[in-house]
Formats: C-alpha cells, structure tokens, sequence
C-alpha cells in the first residue's frame, strides 16, 4: 500500500474541511482507503451545460448577424476617427 506524505494528507483534509494533526495518524483504515481514493480523483469533463451551450448559440447569432450586416470583424470605429494630426478631409478624400 502506497504511503502518502503528511504534506498530501494534510492537503486532503483540508478539502475536506477537517484539522489534520500530523502527530496522529488517521483514525480508522477506512478512512486510509478513502484518502487514497481522493488523492487519485480527477474531474470529470463532460458536455458543456445549458448556460454554456446559451452563450455558445447567442455568440454564433451574433457573428452570424454581423456577417449578414456586411460588417467585417477585423473593423473597428477607431478606423473612422481622424488621428489630431490629420484633417478630416486629408483621411478621407
């Protein structure tokens, strides 16, 4: 059985939510067995939710919209605003 340190047992009891006194050991050895199996977890990835399939739809929406508009997405206002050093008519003439 593979013995873990008292810096991953402390780690763990602290997810947990529980002091954890490295002067003694765990209580019983199911909690052992149950450390263990916390220390080898990993998240579960899976399909995205509704939020996130909402937001996935509304931004396509968008991008979709603006390509019907005829507003390319490199645009930006910023282009139309005349730099103090040109005039108006010298940037679009």
């Amino acid at each position: 059985m593979h013995t873990l340190s008292t810096r991953t047992l402390s780690a763990l009891a602290y997810d947990r939510g529980e002091e954890y006194d490295p002067s003694l050991p765990p209580v019983t050895p199911a909690q052992i067995d149950e450390l263990e199996l916390f220390e080898h977890a990993r998240p579960i990835i899976g399909e995205p939710g509704d939020y996130e399939r909402r937001r996935q739809g509304q931004r396509e929406r968008r991008r979709q919209r603006r390509e019907l508009n005829g507003i390319p997405e490199w645009f930006s206002a910023q282009d139309l605003i005349a730099a103090p050093w040109e005039a108006a008519e010298q940037r679009f003439a």
